[in-house]
């Protein structure tokens, strides 16, 4: 009896290492490339990105959202080379204001939850959809004190203070 028992012990043991086994590692699990966006052939965005104006990032503008928009999303992938940053620019952990005009543009602004003083974003966009007019600053103060960084599709630059917001 005891001998039956200590053999079924080590059969339901060796099961749950067998299982274990198969399952796959996390450490080798590899993300794809991201890539640049492109609008479906015959699919033409109408709406204008004035549109968004008032609204929060993450609501659909006749059914799509800002960060949805191949513009935008098109500029954040040439402008922010950080993948973990730009997938906090456009996460819901975000918090977010509506979007607002900044000056002849269309801008979006964000922050790390509960910590807004000290990691923010603006996403900014021409009207247009030009992404050579678009820019994107981050502001993290641990890493650049009272500057922040401004990206375009021509470079970066630091500059005083935090990111704009409405």
């Amino acid at each position: 009896m005891k001998v039956m028992f200590a053999a079924s012990a080590l059969l339901l043991a060796a099961c749950g290492q067998a299982d274990r086994q198969a399952e796959p590692s996390p450490g080798n699990f590899v993300p794809p490339v991201t890539q640049a966006p492109a609008p479906i052939s015959g699919q033409r965005q109408v709406t204008p990105l004035t549109a968004y104006v008032g609204h929060y990032p993450s609501d659909a503008v006749d059914g799509v959202s800002f960060f949805d928009r191949t513009e935008v999303s098109g500029l954040l992938i040439d402008d922010v080379p950080e993948e973990k940053l730009r997938r906090a620019i456009v996460g819901r952990e975000a918090t977010t204001v509506p979007i607002f005009a900044l000056g002849q543009k269309v801008a979006a602004h964000g922050c790390e939850a509960h910590n807004c003083a000290d990691r923010n974003w603006t996403v900014v966009v021409s009207p247009d959809g030009n992404r050579d007019q678009g820019t994107v600053c981050w502001h993290d103060a641990d890493a650049m004190g009272d500057r922040s960084r401004w990206t375009t599709r021509a470079g970066t630059e630091m500059r005083a203070g935090d990111c704009p917001q409405a």
